[in-house]
């Protein structure tokens, strides 16, 4: 049996991505994004940053995911058992399970849409559901691909099979973020839920689903009621927001009523707030899930930045839509 790990034990990790924070763009380094004077130049700024050369790389979907690619393989390499982190990445395994039915029924290749920065073999869950082996999938992904697929088949309600398997993925973050033993872990996977929960309310809301469609959408937290959520989308938008002004996302209900994109990053930011404590922290898990999220929101920046340097958008619009950043 293998021992449960220490705080002390995570002493090297924590000095390497300690090390390696010394590399997250500031503020001053964001703004400087911000006035570059095309989206070319922008490109250029983070190369120079030491995010990679760009060898003739124009498209910066594929520039971040490959910087952001090399976060996960240093992670990978301090933490020695990856699968602590589970509750990360697990969105982005998900994905290539949504990815990967898609093409299955479709008999499209979606390569590109596959992302490398995952906890489980992306090329093993691919091949499992391309030969229609669920069974060889990891047991959290065996009864959500297996219902989106007959859905699929059936009706070919994308939608729904998406559904289906976006719930799946919220409920096992919050079981792993309970049986992580950390509470930035426990904290995060709640936070990420209840922000899931609700766009999935207004999305419901706004697009007039049927409330089976609603309730087998949204996934069970602590800090805010699926049930509540269902019923207040069959009534509309207003109603969601009403309910949210008495809930820990008060904030976040105003924030959506000044804008989605002021609400995105509102959802954003107060993840944030989960791993700010971190940076005092000097032994455990905590450090890296700090520097995991910081990267995350770094590169999410990024990528806001760049797409509206590429669509001509103004300065000031792109200030308002950056994240806040760990540094």
């Amino acid at each position: 049996m293998s021992r449960k790990k220490r705080d002390i034990d995570y002493a090297y990790a924590v000095a390497r991505v300690r090390a390696n924070e010394l590399s997250l763009l500031s503020e001053a380094d964001m703004e400087q994004l911000i006035e570059a004077d095309s989206y070319e130049d922008a490109m250029q700024k983070l190369s120079d940053a030491g995010w990679g050369e760009l060898d003739g790389v124009t498209d910066y979907a594929e520039y971040l995911e490959n910087y952001f690619a090399k976060t996960w393989t240093l992670i990978a390499e301090v933490l020695g058992d990856i699968h602590e982190l589970d509750m990360l990445l697990l969105p982005n395994d998900m994905q290539n399970l949504k990815a990967a039915l898609k093409s299955l029924i479709s008999q499209e290749d979606v390569k590109d849409v596959y992302t490398k920065s995952t906890v489980y073999d992306a090329e093993a869950v691919i091949t499992a559901v391309q030969e229609k082996r669920f069974a060889d999938l990891p047991d959290f992904m065996i009864q959500p691909a297996e219902e989106a697929y007959e859905v699929l088949t059936s009706t070919a309600n994308g939608q729904k099979a998406d559904a289906i398997i976006d719930k799946a993925t919220l409920e096992q973050m919050v079981k792993l973020g309970k049986e992580s033993g950390s509470k930035t872990l426990e904290d995060l996977s709640e936070r990420k839920c209840a922000c899931a929960d609700i766009k999935i309310a207004l999305r419901c809301a706004n697009t007039k689903k049927s409330v089976d469609f609603i309730k087998g959408s949204l996934a069970e937290c602590a800090t805010v009621s699926a049930d509540r959520l269902a019923e207040t989308a069959l009534m509309g938008q207003d109603d969601i927001l009403d309910y949210l002004a008495g809930t820990a996302y008060a904030e976040g209900a105003e924030k959506y009523r000044e804008s989605t994109s002021a609400f995105e990053k509102w959802c954003d930011d107060i993840l944030m707030e989960c791993v700010n404590q971190a940076r005092y922290t000097a032994f455990g898990i905590d450090p890296i899930v700090a520097y995991y999220i910081a990267r995350d929101a770094e590169i999410k920046s990024a990528r806001i930045i760049l797409s509206a340097k590429k669509n001509g958008l103004s300065n000031d619009i792109i200030r308002e839509r950056v994240r806040k950043l760990y540094v």
